[in-house]
C-alpha cells in the first residue's frame, strides 16, 4: 500500500452559502492534515470575522484558500475527481463509499492529483457538477434523514483520508521495543503447551488431536508473539501445570475466583490475566475485521 501524498488532495467546497460554513470546513480539513482548500463562487466572504472565528485556528487553509469562478475551473489541474454526495443520482456512474477510497488511491499514482467535491448546503451539487467527477463518493447516512452539515461531510472524508495516511501498523501495537520471537521460541512454545494439554486430557479424542493442534497453533501464529509474550505463556502453562487435579479444593476456587474478579493483590498474576486478555482481545479484533 502507498502513502497518500495529502498535499495533491483539494476539497473544492461548491458555492458554500455561509462563512461560517467555510471555517468549520478548514477546521475539519486541518484536523486531518490537509490543507488545499478550493472555493468555487462562494456566497460570503471566506476571510470575514465569522469564517476566522469558526475555522478555530485554521486561519492557514483560509488564507490560502484559491477562489474559482466555477467546478470546470477548480478541477482543471486535477487527474481524479470525486463528487461527494448523501443522494442517489440517476446517472452511469460508478459509486463508492469511504472506506473504499483506500483501494482506489492504491490504484492512482502517487502523484495524482485529487480533487474532492462538495455541494452548497441546501442542495448540493447539481447533476451537471457530478458529471464531471470520475467517481461518486457516497456517505452512507439514516435514509430517513441523510442531510449532513457541510463541514460534518467534510470531516467525515477527512478523517478516513488520514486514516489511510496513517494505516494502523500491528507492529506498533505495543509501543515497546519488544523483539519478535523466533520461531524456534514458538514451536519450543507449542510443544510445551501440547504437553501440557495432554496431560490435562484436552486433546481427546485422540484421531482429532492432530486437528486440535493445528487450530492453536493457527491461534497463536496470528498474534505475532514476541519473546515476552512466550515466556509469559510457558510461564502461565507451568504454573497451571502445578495445579493439583480436581477442583474440589475450595481454598483454591476461592483464590481463582477473586483474581478473576481482580480482587487479588497479586500484581504478578493481575498483569498476566490482563496480558492475556489483551492477546485474545486483539485476535478477535483481527477476526471481527475478517
Amino acid at each position: 500500500m502507498q502513502k497518500i501524498d495529502k498535499n495533491n488532495i483539494k476539497i473544492i467546497l461548491v458555492e458554500p452559502q455561509l462563512s461560517e460554513n467555510i471555517g468549520t470546513a478548514a477546521r475539519a480539513m486541518l484536523n486531518f492534515g490537509l490543507e488545499s482548500l478550493y472555493l468555487v463562487s462562494p456566497k460570503q466572504n471566506h476571510l470575514s470575522l465569522k469564517a476566522i472565528r469558526a475555522c478555530a485556528g485554521a486561519n492557514s487553509v483560509l488564507e490560502n484558500a484559491k477562489i474559482y469562478n466555477s467546478v470546470e475551473d477548480a478541477i482543471s489541474n486535477t487527474s481524479y475527481v470525486f463528487a461527494c454526495t448523501v443522494r442517489k443520482r440517476d446517472m452511469v456512474k460508478p459509486y463508492c463509499g469511504p472506506l473504499e477510497l483506500n483501494n482506489i488511491f492504491n490504484s492512482l499514482k502517487r502523484k495524482t492529483n485529487i480533487g474532492i467535491m462538495f455541494g452548497r448546503e441546501k442542495s448540493g451539487l447539481t447533476n451537471e457538477q457530478v458529471s464531471y467527477a470520475d467517481m461518486i463518493l457516497q456517505i452512507p447516512t439514516n435514509p430517513k434523514f441523510s442531510s449532513l452539515n457541510l463541514a460534518q461531510a467534510v470531516a467525515i472524508i477527512a478523517s478516513e483520508i488520514n486514516r489511510i495516511d496513517n494505516k494502523y501498523d500491528e507492529s506498533n501495537y505495543f509501543k515497546s521495543n519488544s523483539v519478535v520471537a523466533k520461531k524456534a521460541e514458538i514451536i519450543g512454545f507449542f510443544n510445551h503447551l501440547e504437553r501440557a494439554l495432554d496431560v490435562s486430557g484436552f486433546l481427546r479424542p485422540e484421531e482429532k488431536k492432530e486437528t486440535m493442534m493445528i487450530n492453536i497453533r493457527n491461534i497463536f501464529t496470528r498474534s505475532k508473539l514476541n519473546k515476552q509474550d512466550v515466556q509469559t505463556l510457558r510461564g502461565i502453562i507451568t504454573s497451571l501445570l502445578r495445579w493439583p487435579t480436581g477442583h474440589k479444593d475450595r481454598n483454591i476456587m476461592k483464590e481463582t475466583n477473586k483474581i478473576a474478579d481482580g480482587n487479588n493483590k497479586n500484581k504478578q498474576q493481575r498483569n498476566w490475566l490482563i496480558w492475556l486478555r489483551n492477546v485474545l482481545s486483539s485476535e478477535a479484533c483481527k477476526q471481527g475485521k475478517n
